[in-house]
């Protein structure tokens, strides 16, 4: 089982990762969906640790 500090220092990473994302919203439509795609992902990270 993974400890909670591991924890917590992934889920600080995870919004530092979310908030740099929102500031460097490309405009490109590839690069686009290449945001979208990590965003989704850091999304679907971050929802599991609300749970």
């Amino acid at each position: 089982m993974r400890g909670k500090k591991i924890d917590n220092e992934r889920h600080q990473e995870l919004l530092k990762q979310k908030k740099e994302l929102e500031n460097n919203r490309p405009h490109d439509i590839d690069e686009m969906r290449r945001w979208k795609h990590s965003m989704g992902k850091i999304l679907q990270e971050l929802e599991l640790f609300n749970k």
